[in-house]
């Protein structure tokens, strides 16, 4: 009753307020349920990159202080990559403290801070953005900067691993952030351009971070520019200049992963390398410590040309008949002279013969790498013939296939011209392994084939 009459009261104007009241309390009640639900999933991915704890050491003397943030890290490469950057920045600070000695003191001390930044990009990738800042003796500090870009299982991602770079790809990349370096007033009048075309020569050495809209590249000043100092970032929309991440699928296109066993070879390598380059195809060269021990020179230019490279052990032992040790220092001495010749810390291991056993699955783990097979084996090493080389491979291939070839064979260099034609023809992309596996979405440590 009551109800009633307050309701009949209401003359014909008020019905359109309360009409209009109403609709704007539902707009009002979804707005707000949405902005609670684009938080939650904004408080989701804080949480998510937050996983990675931080811890911080500190170190106080009369001449220098020191705080350095350090993200705890379970993946054997990732912390080993991310310890041997920290320690270089600490070395080349403490010589510096040492040689100005005699100006340092209690009231004029230097100061070296390390902190790092954990920022979520596209998919599952991470990056971890490190900043170095270092005072001695100057009323300038030094500046440097280091991302490691990861996967969900920490393991370290190269750009060429994310996105489809080609070179024209590349070049149209590098002309965006020459154009906006040009334009930026600070610098724009110390930038040096063989300083900025040396800092973008090689997309893996590129310090960056990739979410969905954009590529952002880190940069040292001093690395571009005479005098300044500090560090800049520059960010180049997908939607102008990179059109596809490695991990669309369902585009239709088909996609190989070249790989070359038991090199660098001074005769066979370089001739791969130029016909590679005419066919604009990046391929995984698995090398041979003890090769790399003896050209160091070619191993350097396979990287130098964009190319992936793996370890393919020391001396080309059967892994799986050799005790635990020696299989590690097998396939650690390898890295590490790979890691010396080129600047690549290998990440994919292929065994010698295929030969896989637990143990080696195990140490391949422990190591932070995948164990990398093939599912065409083009018989180079049989035939020694390129005719029969092709033959094989065109029987056999199919999209996502990992093929076998070795660039110590002479005959293998003379069957690629037209191998590489035919699947060019048949509408085939070459990638590295590792971005084949990113397009396929195996990201983690494991053994791998390729499709058959």
């Amino acid at each position: 009753m009551i109800r009633r009459l307050l309701f009949k009261r209401i003359k014909w104007p008020g019905w359109v307020v309360l009409i209009l009241l109403g609709i704007f309390i539902i707009i009002g009640i979804g707005k707000w349920t949405g902005d609670s639900s684009e938080e939650d999933v904004k408080q989701k991915e804080e949480k998510e990159v937050s996983n990675i704890e931080v811890e911080q050491d500190t170190e106080n003397t009369d001449r220098y202080t020191m705080l350095i943030n350090t993200p705890v890290i379970n993946n054997s490469t990732l912390k080993k990559s991310i310890h041997e950057w920290i320690a270089k920045q600490k070395e080349s600070f403490l010589s510096e403290v040492k040689s100005q000695k005699d100006v340092l003191g209690a009231s004029n001390r230097a100061h070296l801070s390390i902190q790092v930044n954990v920022k979520k990009g596209a998919k599952d990738i991470t990056s971890l953005i490190f900043n170095s800042y270092r005072l001695v003796d100057s009323i300038y500090g030094e500046t440097h900067v280091k991302t490691f870009s990861i996967d969900s299982s920490h393991n370290i991602l190269q750009l060429t691993d994310v996105l489809t770079t080609s070179e024209k790809t590349l070049d149209e990349v590098r002309s965006n952030i020459k154009g906006q370096l040009e334009k930026d007033d600070e610098i724009k009048n110390n930038l040096i351009d063989k300083k900025v075309n040396e800092a973008l020569k090689d997309p893996n050495s590129w310090n960056w971070l990739v979410s969905q809209n954009a590529l952002t590249l880190y940069f040292e000043k001093s690395s571009i520019t005479e005098g300044d100092t500090g560090t800049l970032e520059v960010e180049v929309p997908f939607k102008e200049k990179i059109s596809t991440m490695k991990d669309e699928k369902d585009n239709g296109e088909k996609y190989v992963a070249l790989t070359f066993d038991d090199g660098p070879s001074m005769q066979v390598t370089p001739r791969v390398l130029k016909i590679l380059k005419q066919h604009d195809a990046k391929a995984t060269f698995f090398m041979l410590g003890s090769q790399v021990e003896k050209y160091p020179s070619i191993a350097e230019r396979v990287a130098n040309s964009g190319h992936e490279i793996g370890n393919h052990t020391e001396h080309h032992m059967d892994l799986t008949k050799v005790g635990k040790p020696q299989m590690v220092q097998e396939i650690q001495s390898s890295n590490q002279k790979i890691q010396d010749a080129t600047g690549q810390f290998p990440t994919l291991i292929r065994p010698p013969y295929g030969a896989i056993n637990s143990k080696v699955e195990d140490v391949a783990r422990d190591n932070g790498s995948s164990l990398i097979l093939w599912s065409v084996d083009s018989l180079d090493w049989k035939s020694k013939n390129a005719e029969a080389i092709n033959q094989v491979v065109q029987k056999e291939v199919v999209s996502g296939s990992i093929i076998l070839l070795h660039d110590v064979h002479p005959t293998t260099a003379n069957a690629l011209p037209k191998l590489l034609t035919t699947l060019e023809e048949e509408g085939y992309q070459f990638l590295t392994v590792s971005q084949l596996l990113s397009m396929q979405g195996k990201y983690t440590s494991g053994t791998y084939y390729g499709t058959t």
